[in-house]
């Protein structure tokens, strides 16, 4: 599964992962939740800072609000495409 953000492709552990991010969600509870490590976790949310330019976990959110990559109609935050593959 995975989700284009311009010429970059949000995969599907991204998609969740900036998901549980845009909650409010640790390193730490994600992992247990996706089953993986805290390191991957932070990786992920590094790669995807960095895609969107993002200094933070609150500017990445606010840039993937700003990008249409999140709902803005739903609680939780959910990915906007949800036909992803």
């Amino acid at each position: 599964m995975s989700q284009p953000v311009g010429d970059w492709v949000l995969s599907s552990v991204q998609a969740r992962i900036l998901e549980g991010v845009a909650a409010g969600f640790s390193s730490g509870r994600l992992s247990r939740e996706l089953y993986l490590s805290s390191k991957t976790i932070d990786y992920h949310v590094r790669v995807m800072s960095d895609k969107l330019q993002a200094p933070n976990r609150v500017a990445l959110v606010s840039r993937a609000f700003v990008l249409q990559i999140l709902r803005t109609d739903s609680w939780p935050p959910r990915i906007a495409d949800e036909t992803m593959d």
